[in-house]
């Protein structure tokens, strides 16, 4: 299953912030540590969702240890340079 989710879990003293990414086969906690981390409030806990989602989504994406470089050079040799069309 190819699936983001992120949602909380209420548990004795407030809520965990669950995060399940694509690459995990279960949704975990945000650890504080070697324990996960309790908010006081639920809305605490989506916020705390939110933010590790987003930074996730925008940070580096690892695709299957592919580098783009090498597909990109080969692409751009079958493509004329803008300079060259114009002296033609």
């Amino acid at each position: 299953m190819n699936e983001f989710a992120g949602f909380t879990r209420p548990v004795p003293g407030g809520h965990w912030a669950m995060l399940r990414f694509a690459r995990d086969g279960q949704p975990k906690p945000l650890m504080n540590g070697d324990k996960p981390f309790v908010f006081p409030t639920e809305v605490e806990a989506l916020r705390a969702v939110n933010c590790h989602l987003l930074a996730y989504f925008n940070g580096h994406l690892v695709r299957s240890g592919e580098i783009i470089g090498s597909h990109r050079q080969e692409a751009e040799s079958y493509f004329t340079p803008q300079k060259e069309r114009a002296r033609a």
